[in-house]
């Protein structure tokens, strides 16, 4: 019988789940700089936490896993992170702000479609017991820091649903919120389906133009606008990150997000001109419908997922960390205790434990995705040092297993050095670096054999600098 993943789900293997590891590790890495603690909270959570929330009712049962348990109780996967949150601060006295981010999976019942999954990763950032615009400016200074460490551009819509509610209730009253909904599905089904949609239901389908110009100062012409909140709210905030120099947020007037929940400034967060990959906003009355006390909240949230998914489309790749280490001709416990000495002051290490030839070594630790080999022979357990390797680019260096900092030193300066072809046949020489590929590093070394690439890790690297100085400094004469 053959076993495959539930439909709609995904196994993460490899080079994939090493850069997930690595987006959550940034999301993690930079909340907690800015004071937000870890929460974890159940998968499984009352049917009726996610039915409350936001007036989501009963519909919201067709787009979710739930099920009753042998108690007969109805229960639900969660689909979302912020109704756990809001269930936690209803009943618990949490000392304010309270700053807390959380990673985890959630689950949909959507259709499958390509990147769309029924189980995936999301993050939540979120801060409560703040009001005003202190919190959504750290929380964009947030966004820059995460998407800088990846190496993505962040581009940032805003809108105050303050604002939008304002103008339906001037355009449609009593219709705001079904409009509101119509309003979210601009980008996806354009301005005249929505036009069309909107005069079903009674309001004035010029408000979509308006909403188009995206201009506040068109906005402040419209009668009865003079005082408005979500106007006086959206020019506060332009002011704040400009500022702050924050010059990928930008007003979108068209942005509704359709949750009723939020109460403020609501996000869209993209990577560049790339697909959405997250949102948030302010939700003020959200813990008050749980039972709790009113509290000011607001949060972000990112598909971790699709995060993934775009890098990977932008081919990044990401490295396994620390050392791939090996033997030769040397018992195993004795690399074993330089792996542990090793490990002991910082540094990751896997050990090989199949005792397999040195190229097997080496394509093994590229496919595994290691730039760095450590080697221990009889002259290196003498010394007490390693030949340390970076396998992309064939730097290498004779380091003391107790000089850490110098280890660490090489291993960042050798990762900035990217290959460079020589015109020599690179064939004939080891450690050049010109393997990209796992596969081409394993015919490297198959063919030339263990006994060269000994002799040649026997002279040491400052021996063959001086050489090839020597020969420049001839052929200049």
């Amino acid at each position: 019988m053959e076993f495959q993943t539930v439909r709609g789900m995904r196994d993460l293997i490899g080079e994939d789940a090493l850069l997930q590891q690595r987006i959550e590790d940034t999301i993690r890495n930079v909340a907690e700089k800015y004071g937000y603690a870890p929460l974890y909270t159940p998968a499984v959570e009352s049917f009726d936490l996610f039915k409350a929330k936001g007036g989501l009712g009963e519909e919201i049962r067709n787009e979710i896993y739930c099920f009753k348990d042998k108690g007969e109780r109805e229960l639900a996967l969660r689909f979302e992170l912020t109704a756990s949150l809001a269930r936690i601060a209803a009943r618990s006295q949490l000392k304010m702000p309270f700053k807390r981010y959380q990673i985890g999976e959630v689950y949909r019942y959507d259709r499958p479609q390509a990147k769309r999954y029924r189980a995936f990763t999301q993050a939540d950032i979120d801060i409560l017991g703040v009001k005003g615009l202190k919190a959504e400016l750290e929380l964009m200074l947030i966004i820059r820091d995460i998407f800088s460490q990846l190496n993505l551009k962040p581009k940032v819509v805003f809108n105050s649903r303050n604002l939008l509610q304002e103008l339906l209730s001037i355009f449609g009253k009593g219709k705001e919120v079904e409009a509101m909904r119509i309003i979210d599905k601009m980008e996806k089904i354009g301005a005249e389906e929505v036009k069309k949609e909107l005069k079903n239901i009674g309001v004035y389908e010029k408000i979509v133009d308006l909403i188009k110009s995206n201009s506040i100062e068109e906005v402040s012409k419209i009668g009865g606008m003079g005082s408005s909140t979500g106007l006086k709210e959206v020019n506060d905030f332009i002011e704040i990150i400009n500022a702050n120099g924050l010059d990928f947020v930008e007003l979108d007037l068209s942005l509704a997000r359709g949750l009723d929940y939020y109460t403020g400034l609501v996000f869209e967060i993209k990577a560049g001109e790339g697909p959405s990959i997250g949102g948030g906003g302010r939700f003020d009355k959200l813990i008050e419908a749980y039972g709790g006390n009113p509290t000011p909240a607001v949060g972000i949230g990112f598909g971790v997922s699709r995060i993934l998914d775009f890098m990977k489309e932008k081919g990044e790749k990401t490295e396994a960390k620390g050392i791939f280490l090996f033997g030769l001709g040397v018992p195993y416990g004795k690399v074993l205790s330089v792996a542990q000495t090793l490990r002991n002051r910082g540094i990751n290490v896997e050990n090989d434990l199949s005792e397999k030839s040195i190229s097997k070594n080496l394509e093994c630790a590229q496919k595994k995705r290691y730039s760095f080999a450590g080697i221990i022979g009889e002259r290196e357990l003498k010394k007490n040092v390693i030949t340390l390797k970076n396998i992309n680019n064939g730097k290498q260096i004779l380091v003391s297993v107790e000089k850490v900092e110098d280890i660490k030193k090489f291993m960042s300066e050798t990762s900035k050095i990217k290959m460079e072809p020589k015109k020599q046949d690179q064939k004939k020489i080891i450690g050049s670096g010109i393997a990209k590929k796992a596969q081409e590093v394993g015919k490297v070394f198959q063919k030339i054999g263990e006994k060269k690439f000994i002799q040649i890790r026997k002279n040491p690297p400052e021996a063959a600098l001086q050489k090839q100085e020597a020969q420049k400094s001839t052929e200049k004469k």
